[in-house]
C-alpha cells in the first residue's frame, strides 16, 4: 500500500542500545533534512554534521560523539551506506529505511519527443510549418537615438562611424514572391558615414579578450579570478567611483541614488501632494527632525516585515530629497528629516554666515589647526571619544568648532550637497539632551556644531574639560565632564543689552583649566571691554589690537604701545571670537603694527586721523 503521506519508514536498528538509539536519532535528523525529498532519492550527511547537532541539544562535546556516532552508523550498514568519495566520508539513505542507487530514467526525454515524432507530419502538411505567403510590411516611424548609446552601437565601424542602411522601398506582393522565387544576387550597399555628436565620456573599463583582468580607468588591472572580498578590499573604491560616474552620466536616469543606495528609477513609487503635506505636518508636530523609519511606521503604518519596505523606504528618502520643503539633515546609520516650519537649532545672537566666517581659518589655513598636537586621528576614530577644553567664545555660544579632531570624531555628510546634520547630544550625568546642529564647512565658510548653549552656561565654565563619545546610534552622542567640589569665582560674562562684559559671582563643580577661565583675578580689567561687531571681529588683527589696547599694559617710549603676555591674549581674543594659538601668532607676525617676541605680544596703535579721533568722543558722549 502506497505511503500517501510520504513519511519516512521505521527500520529495525541493530547494534547495542546506546548505538540503536544514535543511529534512530541520525536517521530522524537525516529525514528531516530530507522532508520534500522523494522516497528513494538518497539524503546524504557527515558524522561531523550528525555529532555537532545532536551534541547542542544533548549539552556534550561534540568531537566526543563522532567516533560513537561512526560505530553506530557501521553497526547499521543496512540502513546507512558508507560513502568515501576521497575528500570526505558521509554516510546516506534515503526515506524508504535503506540506501538506493539513483537512477536516471533515460526512456522518455524531450529530445526524443522533440526529433523523433511518434507521429510525423506528412509532406502535404509542412505548409502549417513553412509558408511562402510574405506579411505586408508595415511603415516604421522613425525613432531618435541618443549620440551616447549610438557610440556604443554594434553597428558602429571604426571612430564611430555609423553605418546607414538603405530603407526597403514598398512594392507590391507580386513583386515580392518574383523575388523571392528568382535567385538574385544581393546588391552591395556602400556604407555612408555620419559624423557622431561630440560626446564627453567617462572612461569606460577595458576587457582583455579571452582574459579574466579588467582594466578600470585609473589604470589598475582587476582580476576576476580572486575572491569577490579580495576584489573589493583592493579595488572596492574605484569599482564604486566608476559605477557612480557611469550612472551619472546616463541620459535616461534609469537607475537613482540616495547615498550608496541604487534603485531602478521605474520601480520606487511616487509621493502625492497628500503624501508630502502628511509627513510635513507630522515633522512639525514632532516639534524636531524625525528619521525616516519613524515616518514610515507612523504616517505610513509600515514596519520592517514588509515585502517592499526596503524599496518604499529608498523612495521615501529619494522623493523627499527632491522636494524644497524638505531638508535631509541624517548621517549614513540614521537618516532625518527637517521641514519648513520647525524652530532653528542652536545659538540666534549670531548669524550662520558670521560664525562661518569666524572658523574659516580652518580650512583656508589648516597649518593652523592645533586640535591634532595631543591625540592622532586613528586614536580618535578606534577609541570614538574626543576631550577638550571649552574656550570662553565657545562657552559663551554653546559652539564647538569642526576642526580636524572633530571632523574624525563626527559622521561626515551622506550626500554630496549636505549642509547640515542633527545631532542628538545626551548628558548621562544629567538625564537631559539637546539637539545640536552640526554645520559641514563650505567653499570659503568653516564648520561647527552649535546648539549646546544652555548645557554649558547651566554646568560648565570656560576651559572646563569636557569628553564627547559616540554610542551605537549614528546621530545619538554623549557629552561628560569631570565633576568636583564646588568652587567659586567671579566669571566675566556678556550683557547682550549693554554691549559690554562684566564680572558676575559664578559657582561650578566642573574640572576646568585655571588658565582659560576668564575670572576677574586672572585679567581685571577685561570689565567693561565692549562687545565688538561682527565685522569688527571678523579680522583677528583688528580684535587683538583692540584686546591689547583694553587689557596690556601701557608702554611709554618714542613709539607709544601696549605690551601683554601670550596667555592672556590668547585669553582675551577668544572673549571675542575663536582662534588657535598658532593662528593668533602667526597672523600677527604678519602685522607691522605687531611685534611678537618670546612670551609677550606688543602692539603699536596706528596715529589716529582726527575721523577716529571724533567718533571716539561720540562714544565717550554716549557713555
Amino acid at each position: 500500500m502506497s505511503n500517501p503521506t510520504n513519511a519516512p519508514a521505521q527500520p529495525t536498528w541493530s547494534g547495542s542500545s546506546e548505538q540503536q538509539t544514535l543511529a534512530e536519532r541520525a536517521f530522524n535528523v537525516m529525514m528531516l533534512q530530507s522532508a520534500f525529498f522523494p522516497e528513494n532519492v538518497p539524503v546524504r550527511q557527515t558524522v561531523a554534521n550528525l555529532a555537532a547537532f545532536i551534541a547542542s541539544q544533548d549539552g556534550v562535546d561534540a568531537s566526543a560523539l563522532e567516533s560513537t556516532i561512526s560505530a553506530a552508523l557501521e553497526a547499521n550498514s543496512q540502513i546507512f551506506r558508507r560513502i568515501d568519495d576521497g575528500e570526505r566520508v558521509v554516510y546516506a539513505t534515503t526515506r524508504l529505511g535503506y540506501y538506493t542507487e539513483p537512477q536516471i530514467d533515460t526512456r522518455h526525454t524531450f529530445a526524443k519527443r522533440l526529433h523523433e515524432p511518434e507521429n510525423p507530419l506528412p509532406i502535404d502538411d509542412l505548409s502549417v510549418v513553412i509558408t511562402r505567403t510574405r506579411p505586408a510590411l508595415t511603415t516604421i516611424e522613425p525613432v531618435f537615438i541618443s549620440d551616447y548609446w549610438q557610440q556604443r552601437s554594434p553597428t558602429t565601424g571604426e571612430e564611430g562611424e555609423i553605418i546607414n542602411v538603405a530603407p526597403i522601398s514598398s512594392s507590391s506582393d507580386a513583386e515580392l514572391d518574383e523575388a523571392f522565387e528568382d535567385d538574385v544576387e544581393p546588391v552591395a550597399v556602400a556604407p555612408v558615414a555620419v559624423a557622431p555628436a561630440a560626446v564627453v565620456e567617462a572612461p569606460t573599463p577595458v576587457v582583455a579578450a579571452n582574459s579574466t583582468t579588467l582594466v578600470l580607468p585609473g589604470g589598475a588591472a582587476l582580476d576576476f579570478a580572486q575572491s569577490v572580498e579580495n576584489i573589493l578590499a583592493v579595488h572596492g573604491s574605484t569599482i564604486q567611483a566608476a559605477l557612480s560616474t557611469a550612472i551619472d552620466n546616463d541620459p535616461l536616469r534609469r537607475i537613482v541614488a540616495f547615498g550608496d543606495e541604487y534603485f531602478a528609477e521605474e520601480n520606487i513609487p511616487t509621493l502625492s501632494k497628500g503624501d508630502l503635506r502628511r509627513i510635513r505636518e507630522y515633522i512639525v508636530e514632532q516639534g524636531e527632525p524625525m528619521p525616516d523609519t519613524s515616518i514610515l511606521s507612523d504616517v505610513y503604518y509600515r514596519n520592517p516585515r514588509d515585502n517592499d519596505y526596503v524599496t518604499f523606504r529608498f523612495a521615501l528618502n529619494y522623493r523627499l530629497n527632491r522636494e524644497k520643503d524638505f531638508e535631509f539633515v541624517g548621517v549614513q546609520g540614521a537618516r532625518l528629516w527637517s521641514a519648513k516650519g520647525l524652530p532653528a537649532v542652536g545659538t540666534k545672537r549670531l548669524k550662520t554666515s558670521e560664525l562661518g566666517q569666524f572658523y574659516s581659518f580652518l580650512e583656508e589655513t589648516p597649518q593652523f589647526d592645533d586640535s591634532l598636537k595631543q591625540t592622532s586621528p586613528d586614536d580618535i576614530k578606534q577609541n570614538r571619544q574626543l576631550s577638550r577644553f571649552l574656550s570662553f567664545f565657545e562657552w559663551e555660544y554653546g559652539v564647538l568648532p569642526y576642526d580636524a579632531a572633530m571632523k574624525a570624531l563626527l559622521p561626515q555628510p551622506l550626500l554630496p550637497e549636505q549642509r547640515t546634520a542633527i545631532l542628538r547630544i545626551e548628558s548621562p550625568q544629567h538625564y537631559s539632551f539637546y539637539l545640536a546642529e552640526l554645520r559641514y564647512p563650505t567653499a570659503n565658510r568653516g564648520g561647527w556644531l552649535h546648539g549646546l548653549e544652555d548645557f554649558f552656561k547651566e554646568h560648565l565654565v570656560p576651559g572646563a574639560l569636557i569628553t564627547l563619545s559616540a554610542t551605537d546610534d549614528p546621530s545619538v552622542w554623549t557629552l561628560q565632564y569631570e565633576e568636583t567640589s564646588g568652587a567659586d569665582v567671579k566669571l566675566l560674562q556678556q550683557d547682550d543689552k549693554k554691549g559690554r562684559y562684566a564680572f558676575v559671582k559664578h559657582t561650578f563643580y566642573c574640572d576646568a583649566d585655571n588658565d582659560l577661565i576668564a575670572s576677574q583675578d586672572r585679567l581685571p580689567r577685561l570689565k567693561n571691554m565692549k562687545v565688538l561687531t561682527p565685522g569688527e571681529r571678523r579680522r583677528l588683527a583688528t580684535t587683538a589690537g583692540y584686546v591689547l589696547e583694553q587689557v596690556g599694559q601701557p608702554r611709554p617710549g618714542d613709539r607709544a604701545g601696549f605690551e601683554l603676555s601670550i596667555d592672556d591674549l590668547f585669553l582675551g581674543v577668544n572673549v571675542q571670537r575663536p582662534a588657535t594659538r598658532s593662528y593668533l601668532l602667526g597672523e600677527l607676525a604678519e602685522e607691522q603694527d605687531f611685534l611678537v617676541e618670546e612670551a609677550a605680544v606688543i602692539y603699536f596703535p596706528p596715529p589716529e586721523d582726527e575721523t577716529s579721533v571724533e567718533n571716539k568722543n561720540f562714544d565717550q558722549d554716549d557713555e
